[in-house]
C-alpha cells in the first residue's frame, strides 16, 4: 500500500511541477487570476474598512473557494482521468482500493494549495495591505479546517460518483463545485448574504466550515450562537461525508455490473 502511495505522489510531482515548466507557468497563471478575483473586493469594499481588513477578507475568501477547486479538480475528476486514460479499471481489478491513490494525490494537492495561499498571500500584501488575520482560538481554527476537509471529502466523493455513473458531471457539477459553496457563504459572511439566501444556506453543510474560519480568523460574527454553529457544523460536515462515501462505492459497484461509460466533459 505504502509503495503505491508513493508511486502516485512520485508520478504527479514529476508531471505536474517539473515537466515543461508546469509550476512556473502554473504559478504565474495563479498570480494573474488571483490578481483579477480581488481586484473588485477591493474596489467596492466599504470605505470605513481598513485596508489590511479588506484583505483580511479577501484571504479567507480565496482560501474557501481554492479549496473547493482542489477537491472539484484535484480530487473529484481525478476520478474522470482515469477513465480517460483506462487506468480506473486496472486499480479495481488490481483488488486495491481507489483511496489508495488519494492518499497519494493529498500531499500535492497540498502542495499546490500551500504555495497558491503564499502567492495570495504576497499580492494582496503589494496590492493592498497585509491580510489582519488573527487567531484568537487554535483549537477552533483547527476544527473549521477539519470540517471543511471532511465536507469537501464528501463534495469530492459525490462529483466523483457522478462522473463514473454518467461520464460526465454536467448541471451536478456546476451547481456542487461552483454555485453551491459560493452561495452559502464560501466567499462572504452569511451575515451579509440576502435573507433567504441565508436561511438556505445555514441548512447545508457548506456554509459551517467557512463561516468557522472566519470567526477564528477574522473574528467576524457569526449569524448563530457559536456553540450552535460547531455542534450543527459537526454533524452536517459527518453526515456529508458519509453520504458522500456511500454514494461513491455504489457508483463503484455499478460501474462494475455496467462497465464504464463514455466520459465526456459535461
Amino acid at each position: 500500500m505504502l509503495e503505491a502511495v508513493k508511486a502516485v505522489l512520485k508520478a504527479y510531482l514529476t508531471a505536474e511541477l517539473l515537466r515543461n515548466y508546469g509550476l512556473v507557468l502554473t504559478m504565474l497563471s495563479l498570480a494573474l487570476w488571483m490578481t483579477l478575483f480581488v481586484t473588485p473586493l477591493i474596489l467596492f469594499a466599504p470605505p470605513t474598512m481598513t485596508q489590511n481588513t479588506i484583505a483580511g477578507y479577501a484571504f479567507t475568501a480565496v482560501i474557501v473557494f481554492l479549496s473547493y477547486s482542489m477537491a472539484t479538480w484535484d480530487w473529484a475528476w481525478e476520478l474522470r482521468w482515469l477513465m480517460m486514460s483506462g487506468m480506473l479499471e486496472y486499480i479495481l481489478v488490481s483488488g486495491r482500493s481507489i483511496f489508495i491513490h488519494y492518499i497519494g494525490v493529498l500531499p500535492y494537492s497540498m502542495l499546490w494549495m500551500t504555495t497558491s495561499l503564499a502567492i495570495v498571500y504576497g499580492i494582496l500584501a503589494i496590492l493592498i495591505a497585509p491580510p489582519a488575520l488573527t487567531v484568537a482560538d487554535p483549537i477552533l481554527l483547527l476544527l473549521s479546517i477539519i470540517l471543511l476537509l471532511v465536507v469537501l471529502f464528501g463534495h469530492a466523493m459525490i462529483l466523483g460518483g457522478t462522473t463514473i455513473s454518467a461520464g460526465t458531471s454536467g448541471p451536478v457539477m456546476e451547481m456542487l463545485g461552483w454555485i453551491l459553496p459560493i452561495a452559502t457563504g464560501g466567499l462572504t459572511p452569511l451575515a451579509n448574504l440576502p435573507e433567504p439566501l441565508r436561511i438556505f444556506a445555514i441548512f447545508t453543510p457548506y456554509s459551517y466550515p467557512a463561516e468557522l474560519l472566519r470567526h477564528s480568523l477574522l473574528g467576524t460574527p457569526t449569524v448563530l450562537e457559536l456553540n450552535n454553529m460547531i455542534i450543527i457544523g459537526v454533524c452536517y460536515a459527518l453526515v456529508f461525508f458519509f453520504i458522500g462515501i456511500m454514494f461513491f462505492k455504489y457508483q463503484l459497484k455499478k460501474m462494475l455490473r455496467e462497465g464504464p461509460k463514455t466520459v465526456g466533459m459535461y
